[in-house]
């Protein structure tokens, strides 16, 4: 399993950037992978809440679907793809003082075996940090400006 971990700090408030990135139809805003995402299940948000995105990590596009298998009202909402490749993403929110950091964590599995393995080390995990770094980058932007 392979592991990404990003943070940057914004300077807004815990409350208005933890209601931003736990809105997952929202996601397209500011995750560069995520190219549209809607709800499926009657919830809206919490534990349990299901959803269909289209995932793009450089040029394949693929249909996933997810599950928010942890979500801490103002901390912490973690994600599991139940259709698609392996993956969980976590995101956390800490307050800063003038300042809110936010992480980004995420595990997968590459797909393909020992193919995927070796595609993952030449150039998948870097291109994966590098969108994880620019979603966060843009992220701060849209926090920031409001």
């Amino acid at each position: 399993m392979t592991r990404v971990d990003n943070s940057i700090e914004i300077k807004a408030p815990k409350e208005k950037v933890f209601a931003f990135v736990s809105d997952l139809e929202a996601r397209p805003q500011w995750l560069k992978w995520a190219k549209g995402t809607q709800i499926t299940s009657l919830q809206r948000s919490g534990v349990g809440t299901t959803d269909r995105e289209v995932m793009q990590v450089g040029p394949q596009k693929q249909k996933t679907e997810g599950l928010i298998t942890d979500y801490q009202e103002g901390y912490t909402i973690a994600r599991r793809l139940t259709k698609g490749m392996d993956l969980t993403e976590r995101i956390s929110v800490l307050n800063m003082g003038d300042a809110t950091k936010v992480a980004l964590n995420i595990e997968y599995t590459p797909p393909m075996g020992k193919l995927g393995q070796l595609m993952d080390f030449l150039f998948m995990s870097k291109l994966l940090d590098q969108l994880a770094e620019d979603s966060l980058t843009i992220l701060k932007e849209r926090m920031e400006a409001r």
